[in-house]
């Protein structure tokens, strides 16, 4: 991508998932790479993530921008990856949450708003920021209701870029379970896919409840980076807002990926209630970035499992 040729890029939270996998693709685009991340437990930060990508790498919690500040040069683009993404931890953690996926924000805005040029920002938010719907897809103008703490803050982020950063250029990604290579795999709280992938590795014990039928809007995460590459090079948006829905499958047939390609039989299904999520409609994405995902389930599922096998020294020493 041409666009991305040379240009400063600034990552926050590069060393996790998403931002670890969007620095190597912008290594691959020849953009100039600055990663800030303060390696926080829960975060998926992890040095090993930036394994063969050049990049200038800032230990600094995000919300110190005077530690990363110089880094921002006219055209800049500032990928927002940054967050300790939970839904139970957070409810129990109010103030711990608030602390480290919304004050941040403040100081970012506060730093932002005294640019006297034009940047880009990028700010990876939720799809649990919605009202919970089985009637049909959701859309980016669905009813707002967020179904915990995190959800709350980060709503609560989209809104303070948007509302107190009026000459910049803000994009928000609404995403979806998002799973792949570099993907947090130890730890509380590593979502359903995370939690089966984990268990197919280990050859560990997992209950599935209601018999595998409760669905899961699901994005692998070339797909994602895709996504965010994208959305950055779009201007004047008229609303900022886009989802990143995903393949729409029920959760037995992430297990039946799973057991094929690791020999995982340890797993055992009940018809104990799941919760079942709406889709998120991906018109906007279609429409504006000409985005829809590519990556089916078994080879994503193929791809994530062959990088951890082959990685796995690595992961276990680093952590």
């Amino acid at each position: 991508m041409k666009f991305y040729h040379d240009r400063p890029v600034i990552i926050l939270g590069g060393c996790g998932f998403i931002g670890s996998n969007l620095a190597s693709a912008l290594q691959g685009c020849f953009a100039r790479i600055t990663v800030v991340d303060d390696l926080i437990g829960g975060t998926g930060g992890n040095r090993c993530n930036l394994y063969g990508i050049n990049a200038d790498f800032i230990k600094s919690n995000i919300q110190d921008v005077c530690n990363w500040r110089n880094a921002i040069e006219p055209d800049s683009v500032i990928f927002h990856c940054a967050a300790k993404n939970t839904h139970k931890w957070c409810n129990l953690h109010i103030e711990e949450d608030c602390r480290i996926n919304y004050y941040p924000q403040l100081s970012i805005v506060k730093e932002l708003h005294k640019l006297p040029t034009t940047i880009r920002l990028v700010y990876c938010s939720t799809r649990t920021v919605y009202k919970s719907t089985l009637n049909t897809d959701l859309t980016e103008f669905s009813d707002i209701a967020p179904q915990d703490v995190y959800s709350v803050h980060s709503y609560a982020s989209e809104n303070l870029f948007r509302l107190l950063l009026p000459k910049q250029q803000i994009r928000i990604l609404r995403l979806t379970n998002t799973y792949g290579p570099k993907q947090r795999l130890s730890g509380e709280e590593l979502g359903l896919v995370g939690e089966l992938i984990h268990a197919a590795l280990n050859n560990k014990n997992y209950q599935i409840f209601h018999n595998g039928k409760a669905m899961r809007d699901i994005n692998y995460i070339d797909d994602v980076v895709r996504g965010l590459l994208s959305i950055a090079m779009i201007d004047n948006l008229d609303y900022p807002v886009i989802h990143l829905g995903g393949n729409w499958v029920p959760t037995k047939d992430v297990v039946q990926c799973l057991s094929e390609i690791t020999g995982w039989v340890n797993y055992e299904y009940n018809d104990s209630s799941s919760q079942t999520f709406s889709p998120l409609s991906i018109n906007r994405a279609k429409q504006i970035l000409a985005w829809q995902p590519l990556v089916n389930l078994k080879t994503g599922i193929a791809n994530t499992i062959d990088y951890f096998q082959k990685n796995k020294n690595r992961y276990e020493e680093s952590r």
